[in-house]
């Protein structure tokens, strides 16, 4: 795990210094080794700057330190992530060139060896891991960018003052001396519909991230002319989801449930490569109790595994994760938080999200990868099931919806008292009506389809009127237009969206902000392609959600231990916006100007004492409201204009 920078164009002044302040505000993502190279392109007119901070991982010597070149030095590349299949790409390019001689064991090299051989696409295409990098063509005398299939790895780009500048984060771009503060409203109102900034934008104007499963070549006429090329995509989940799902797996249940098994053993293998001490996350529930089976079975006998108690007895999940490693025989450790702790660090933790981001589960994530990190560099985790496996406790309500209104004689009324009888519809309705969000049942009533129903359901601020949404139509809104993608649609809505927006930016700067690589086998893309091809019902049955994914558990933790309600990771946010943390939050609502085109102060104050008077509860809409004012103060936006 690294973190890469950089940037091209015309020779000027100050370009050492912003090395220097890049490589300094991303040291976090790289304490072993830094470096930076520059050199000009062939007509003279720009030049190339490419920086790497290094966390080491495989082969932590110097030979695998970077910028590195390829062996003809046609190829230089700045590399962040893993590469999970290099030793199998590795022996394929010594079968098609016995002479090559490695220089170092690292994935890196293998990949600048690749590019070489297969051709940039072809090798991309290869890949199985998680992965942003940059890779200056000095025969083709282009500047590429790629990230990996989901987007687990950052990649952030933009023209500055004639300048293309990359970075894994946002804080490199804000100590170059070209950079230009500007607020991007549309990602701003974004981030307050979803709690992240949506798909490629970023906070700042002018600044996007790099679309997951892309390629962008940068020419030198590109760079001149400040435009940005269309991406390359190597791999889209849109289309394999359409591709799959006509060419589904067609094998019984066993056969599939051995086939995923065999495909998740190997996953966990391939992400336990590593020269430095490893670990993993376990929160006790399916998914990360399943990675840590695995790894505990075939990979480390002597396996260290970690959790966070929270300070509420019925948000806190340490006490099952003790009893999955008991049984496992794990050396598991457990940290106990309490609210003093947490809101001492409350600024410097949300600080590590270099623009909003309110997904209040960043907390006991930060803790838990802080915890880890004392003892381990690398972390396994169970992210992406739920959206691949069918698993948000929401994705059974609209199969259930789907059947009724096929009777649509019946008539919306009638279809809304049998889901009523359903009791996972009851039990989310209830869940969400203490949030003070419409229900479900108005929200699939008002919608044209189920799509737009699960944008909705997404969207923290339906119904509440803001000035800037008269003039800005949020990005979130986009994926209304995505056509319904099979039974599990609303999981690859938040595959496309959900995931890399909010999840992976979660678990990346909580992770980095320690210094510790988190490692996703469900994100595979073997695997999850395995799973998009598997029928509905190995997925959901009986109102069984992960049917397969439990089953395979089953088989190592008894189902005593691990069957039971979805209960996520949260923090006890309603009772602290009104006790612990009403001081603070008051005191950045009062700080919001009388004349901001942004809020509406007046609603904003309303929904606060609603909420302060236990009249209405506001906590997600006031959590937002709250990280992105602080984000503004923090980075002194003091002056937003929608102009």
């Amino acid at each position: 795990m690294c973190g890469i920078f950089g940037f091209v164009g015309n020779k000027y002044f100050e370009k050492e210094a912003d090395l220097s302040a890049m490589r300094s505000s991303l040291a976090h993502r790289g304490p072993d080794h830094f470096d930076f190279y520059s050199l000009e392109t062939a007509n003279k007119q720009f030049e190339i700057n490419l920086g790497h901070v290094r966390l080491s991982i495989i082969d932590t010597s110097n030979a695998g330190n970077q910028p590195m070149h390829s062996e003809s030095d046609r190829f230089t590349i700045v590399f962040n992530g893993e590469i999970y299949n290099f030793l199998d790409i590795k022996e394929e390019i010594e079968k098609r060139s016995p002479q090559i001689v490695w220089k170092s064991s690292s994935d890196t090299e293998v990949l600048l060896a690749g590019l070489e051989i297969f051709g940039l696409q072809e090798c991309v295409s290869r890949l199985v891991g998680m992965f942003a990098f940059s890779v200056w063509d000095k025969e083709k005398q282009k500047l590429t960018l790629v990230r990996d299939r989901i987007g687990e790895k950052p990649l952030y780009y933009g023209y500055q003052k004639g300048q293309l500048i990359f970075a894994s984060e946002l804080k490199a771009f804000e100590v170059h001396s070209c950079f230009d503060k500007k607020l991007n409203t549309e990602a701003a109102v974004g981030f307050l519909h979803r709690s992240c900034v949506p798909q490629n934008l970023s906070i700042y104007e002018n600044i996007y991230k790099v679309i997951p499963g892309t390629i962008m070549e940068f020419d030198l006429d590109e760079i001149q002319n400040k435009t940005v090329p269309k991406p390359i995509f190597y791999w889209s989940l849109v289309e394999k989801v359409k591709e799959l799902e006509k060419d589904s797996f067609k094998g019984t249940y066993e056969e599939a449930k051995n086939k995923l098994e065999q495909l998740l053993i190997q996953a966990v293998k391939n992400q336990a490569i590593a020269d430095v001490p490893l670990g993993a996350f376990l929160s006790g529930g399916i998914d990360s109790s399943l990675v840590c089976a695995i790894l505990k079975k075939y990979v480390k006998s002597d396996l260290h595994t970690y959790t966070i108690a929270m300070p509420e007895p019925g948000q806190n999940e340490s006490l099952h994760a003790e009893k999955v490693a008991d049984n496992l025989g794990t050396i598991h450790k457990s940290k106990e938080l309490n609210t003093d702790e947490i809101i001492s660090r409350l600024d410097e933790i949300i600080s590590y999200w270099d623009e909003p981001f309110a997904d209040s589960s960043q907390i006991p994530t930060f803790f838990v990868s802080e915890l880890a990190r004392k003892e381990v560099t690398v972390s396994l985790s169970g992210d992406g099931a739920d959206e691949f496996g069918y698993g948000y406790s929401d994705y059974p309500i609209y199969e259930k919806y789907k059947k009724f209104t096929i009777l649509s004689v019946l008539g919306v009324d009638t279809i809304f008292s049998l889901l009523m009888k359903y009791k996972p519809f009851r039990k989310i309705a209830i869940l969400r009506k203490t949030e003070n969000f419409l229900s479900l049942t108005t929200i699939l009533k008002n919608s044209k389809n189920l799509n737009e129903a699960h944008a909705q359901w997404r969207n923290k601020f339906r119904n509440v009127h803001l000035p800037i949404q008269k003039e800005i139509i949020s990005n979130s809104s986009k994926f209304l237009k995505t056509k319904d993608l099979g039974f599990n649609f609303a999981g690859y809505y938040d595959a496309l969206a959900y995931l890399p927006d909010d999840i992976l930016v979660k678990v990346d700067r909580a992770a980095m902000a320690v210094s510790l690589e988190s490692r996703a086998p469900f994100l595979d893309h073997r695997v999850l392609e395995f799973l998009i091809s598997l029928p509905k019902e190995f997925k959901y049955k009986n109102n069984i959600s992960k049917r397969i994914l439990k089953d395979i558990l089953y088989d190592y933790v008894p189902k005593t231990i691990v069957d039971r309600p979805k209960q996520g990771f949260s923090i006890p946010l309603t009772f602290w916006l009104r006790n612990d943390l009403k001081d603070w939050g008051s005191e950045i609502i009062k700080g919001i100007p009388l004349d901001s085109t942004f809020w509406d102060r007046k609603l904003v104050l309303e929904m606060w004492n609603e909420h302060q008077e236990e009249q209405e509860d506001h906590t997600e809409r006031i959590w937002n409201i709250l990280l992105l004012e602080s984000f503004f103060k923090r980075k002194e936006l003091l002056h937003y204009s929608i102009n």
